[in-house]
């Protein structure tokens, strides 16, 4: 099972949300066109982001937690990742606009973004000059003006990022050998911030970030759109 490791990960992480896409009050399952959709213009970006990186070894990946299949010159196994994570934690955003609709989280998100920008600072003291700390944060920088002018119908992302790192922390904490004698996916330090939540480089907070509220908002966008054409009809 250790050769398949990585492949096992994203398996589990994407279970029970497919199951539970079929429920009536989300019905994800309609959705799974936005979460197509979203990884053909987030996830293929990303995933040149990553051979980018792979290729100049700001990371890289142990063969023996891999079933040895590339794509791209990427494991099989990270180009999945690209899909299973914000197909899961999308429908997360889809359970928080469904289950709580009807309450308020102004202030919340309020705090949720100074924390977040305070959260950058640090980064960036600690990691000035290193590859994906600077490009994790520009990145974070430069979405901010698109999400702000889309806060309204992203009223609800603060509150599913935040939920989505309970299990974004117990996937990632095993990619980065929390439970393995060696990580599955390994970085070169002198490329971030240094700082290692556990095992779990500080970075990969803001570059989940980035990837998540990219694929919640042509979510919202997409659901907005469909809404529309069913009207029209």
């Amino acid at each position: 099972m250790s050769s398949a490791l990585y492949l096992w990960l994203d398996v589990l992480t994407i279970l029970f949300p497919l199951l539970l896409s079929f429920d009536k009050k989300v019905a994800f399952v309609k959705d799974w066109k936005s979460v197509g959709v979203g990884f053909l213009l987030v996830g293929l970006p990303f995933i040149i982001w990553d051979v980018f990186f792979t290729k100049h070894g700001v990371w890289g990946f142990n063969p023996d937690y891999l079933v040895g299949i590339d794509i791209f010159n990427l494991p099989l196994e990270e180009v999945l990742f690209f899909l299973v994570v914000p197909f899961s934690c999308t429908f997360i955003f889809a359970c928080c606009r469904a289950y709580f609709a009807k309450i308020n989280f102004s202030k919340f998100n309020l705090v949720f973004y100074v924390a977040l920008i305070v959260y950058c600072i640090i980064l960036l003291i600690n990691g000035w000059g290193g590859a994906y700390t600077m490009t994790t944060v520009v990145c974070a920088i430069l979405i901010a003006p698109i999400l702000f002018i889309n806060r309204e119908r992203l009223h609800h992302l603060p509150i599913a990022f935040l939920i989505s790192v309970v299990p974004f922390f117990l996937v990632n904490g095993v990619l980065t050998g929390a439970v393995t004698p060696e990580p599955i996916v390994w970085y070169n330090d002198l490329e971030n911030s240094g700082i290692r939540l556990i095992t779990i480089p500080m970075d990969d907070i803001i570059y989940a970030w980035v990837i998540l509220s990219s694929f919640m908002l042509i979510f919202s966008r997409m659901k907005k759109t469909t809404k529309r054409e069913s009207l029209i009809r």
